[in-house]
């Protein structure tokens, strides 16, 4: 980035939290990390703190916070995923992966016969396939 420019940036102040859970957000994941719901964490909050609030904005704020932590790379708080989590998510997206290029890899079936049969005075008609023959 041009130098004049990063220095006009910097210059910027930052923006105020827009959720009132921002200043909170540490009691939250520490209740999460110990497996509380999010209706128990707004009751917490509402009992200690007085902060009325539903538990999907619980919810929906941990789920964002979740996705920003995802996207910046160069945040100094990393937070501790166990190891099987990360082998069997990254496992089943290999999977995923191979099943869709193998759908992918198909041929699709023969289309030189019509499917229905049309006579003027008559209905449609739906043209019978002959069974596949096994080959053993």
């Amino acid at each position: 980035m041009d130098p004049a420019i990063s220095k006009l940036v910097e210059e910027i102040s930052e923006k105020p939290p827009r959720s009132k859970l921002e200043a909170h957000a540490e009691v939250i994941a520490a209740l999460r990390r110990k497996r509380r719901p999010y209706r128990e964490i707004a009751q917490f909050l509402q009992e200690h703190l007085a902060i009325s609030v539903a538990p999907s904005t619980i919810h929906d704020f941990v789920r964002v916070r979740r996705r920003r932590g995802k996207r910046t790379a160069d945040s100094n708080e990393e937070q501790p995923v166990p190891s099987r989590q990360v082998t069997a998510a990254s496992a089943t997206e290999n999977d995923v992966q191979q099943r869709i290029a193998a759908l992918k890899r198909r041929t699709p079936p023969d289309q030189s016969q019509p499917l229905f049969t049309y006579e003027e005075d008559e209905p449609l008609k739906l043209q019978r396939k002959p069974p596949p023959t096994r080959a053993d």
